[in-house]
């Protein structure tokens, strides 16, 4: 489908191709990815590998996506130098439109081997046993990630374009740089999980990146508030991998697909108005407003599911707290 979103974009400059282009493809105004292929493939990771390195392979899988997604926002930058109007971002367009054909291609080659069949076990989308749980963490990440919306990276991109005038070539620079810092992170974020464990992982790293989200519209210069921007994106991400982990190890094998499903669907539906919501009040309000917002949400988001989960421990955790 990015195949064909992509062949859209790069025939046509019309208005109606990015809209067409986002319905069949997975387009994001974000940095993480969206659609389908994303439960799947949460679905699919637990299979590859075993309890005591889910986080692991989890936090590989980010740190290949969030380091390609560092190239695309260095190359994006580069549309200044390519010309002006539609045509500039063509060259662009070819290259998400290529994209689409290896990633089917990669697809092609998987084993049916990372696939969980269970033809035994007749049961409805989620068994009884999974879906308080679901339910809630659908809940909570749906606060999460209304929160994230606001800050999305065009959001934060007409930020500093309207507060410090940075050109798209510098924005690149910037986006680039927040994806490297992020992609390392999640390496860290397996070793700490390790240590704390994956709830307290998600959480104590995520306080920390907020309270830097909350303090960067008060930042007196670009430079401040890019260093505040970098040293959130050094710990905010770290929850990503450990709460896809965390997902897949609290529901049953069986439940692991509708289980990524449903949260991630929620996430996407709650996240689709932040934007409009974000650009409404930094046109008639405070244009740091998504980000302070942004911010105190999310950290509601911690504390909550730190309150609701701080007691649902996966199965390697109970272990070594029982060996204790």
């Amino acid at each position: 489908m990015d195949f064909v979103a992509g062949s859209i974009l790069f025939l046509s400059s019309a208005w109606w191709a990015p809209v067409i282009a986002g319905i069949v493809g997975n387009m994001t105004v974000g940095a993480g990815e969206v659609g389908p292929f994303l439960s799947l493939e949460q679905a699919i990771l637990p299979q590859t590998s075993d309890a005591r390195h889910r986080t692991l392979t989890f936090s590989i899988y980010n740190l290949a996506g969030y380091g390609s997604s560092s190239i695309g926002a260095l190359l994006s930058g580069s549309v200044q130098y390519l010309g002006s109007g539609p045509a500039a971002y063509r060259p662009l367009f070819a290259a998400y439109l290529v994209s689409g054909l290896a990633g089917s291609l990669l697809y092609s080659r998987l084993s049916k081997g990372v696939e969980l069949w269970s033809e035994t076990k007749k049961h409805s989308v989620l068994s009884e046993k999974s879906k308080p749980i679901v339910r809630r963490l659908a809940g909570l990440f749906a606060i999460d990630a209304f929160g994230g919306g606001l800050i999305g990276q065009s959001i934060l991109a007409y930020y500093f374009y309207l507060r410090f005038g940075l050109s798209s070539s510098s924005l690149g620079l910037v986006f680039s740089g927040t994806q490297i810092i992020t992609a390392f992170s999640f390496l860290a974020a397996e070793r700490i999980a390790r240590r704390l464990g994956l709830l307290n992982t998600m959480v104590f790293t995520h306080i920390p990146s907020n309270m830097f989200l909350v303090a960067v519209p008060f930042a007196p210069t670009a430079v401040g508030a890019v260093l505040l921007l970098f040293c959130r994106q050094s710990l905010s991400q770290m929850d990503v991998p450990t709460r896809q982990s965390y997902v897949m190890a609290v529901v049953d094998e069986s439940d692991r697909t509708p289980a990524a499903g449903l949260t991630n669907v929620s996430r996407s539906i709650s996240q689709s108005p932040s934007p409009f919501i974000a650009g409404f009040a930094m046109a008639i309000t405070w244009v740091g407003t998504p980000l302070f917002a942004a911010g105190t949400l999310k950290i509601v988001y911690d504390l909550l599911i730190y309150r609701s989960f701080r007691h649902v421990k996966p199965p390697e955790e109970q272990t070594v707290s029982s060996a204790r």
